[in-house]
């Protein structure tokens, strides 16, 4: 049971770490990028298409949760569009009628993600003993963990979690409900803390990817500087 908690606290680190970490990424190979090409337009279409099937597996996700959960949906798009100072890599707009299925869709990435990275674990995918299909598995990393947390408006969407948590754990005090039969189960004990641990693994591998990332942008950016 310590062992579950232990990768429960890690896991909740490493996620919101990811989150942070991976908007300071995207933002250092922006002016990495601005280093080299002058136009905003052009660095933007790089940027959109190096995150292409990021968008795609983002999208999708909203997309086939809102059907699950029979939303009607009224747009699809996973095409970038340049809005001002940003850019919004895609969208789904669905027919919204309560909170949970709101917070649910809002979700959906993230739980896909983090179903990915558990996929690459099963399969123990990395590292792998080729050099080229190791640069290819680093790259699906980097691109889910930075496109799991993409919209802003599924932020908005997940924010109501908190309280819907709070009021649930209040039903179960108030009504003394027995859960405990849950934790005392050690082969779902056994079982949360290796699904934890795995994902825990490719969340880590995530955050050095980014760090590392923004190290070696802000490096290049700063001798650029220098060599002006």
């Amino acid at each position: 049971m310590n062992l579950l908690i232990i990768h429960f606290g890690l896991f909740l680190l490493l996620i919101v770490s990811t989150y942070f970490i991976s908007r300071k990424s995207i933002n250092s190979f922006f002016y990495f990028l601005n280093i080299f090409i002058k136009n905003r337009k052009i660095v933007f279409s790089i940027i959109s298409v190096f995150f292409f099937p990021g968008t795609i597996i983002h999208e999708l996700a909203h997309f086939f949760c809102a059907i699950v959960l029979m939303l009607k949906i009224k747009e699809v798009n996973v095409f970038p569009k340049i809005e001002g100072n940003s850019i919004k890599l895609g969208s789904v707009i669905y027919e919204k009628k309560d909170t949970l299925r709101g917070i649910l869709v809002g979700m959906a990435p993230i739980i896909l993600g983090l179903g990915i990275f558990l996929w690459l674990s099963f399969f123990n995918l990395f590292p792998h003993d080729d050099f080229y299909i190791n640069i290819l598995l680093i790259y699906l990393i980097y691109i889910v963990s930075t496109t799991m947390f993409s919209s802003k408006r599924d932020l908005v969407d997940i924010v109501y979690l908190i309280p819907l948590l709070i009021v649930l754990s209040a039903v179960i005090y108030v009504f003394n409900i027995k859960i405990d039969f849950v934790f005392n189960n050690l082969s779902f004990i056994n079982n949360a803390t290796l699904i934890l641990g795995r994902i825990n693994y490719y969340l880590l591998i995530s955050v050095v990817i980014n760090i590392m990332l923004i190290v070696i942008f802000n490096l290049f950016n700063r001798f650029t500087k220098y060599v002006r």
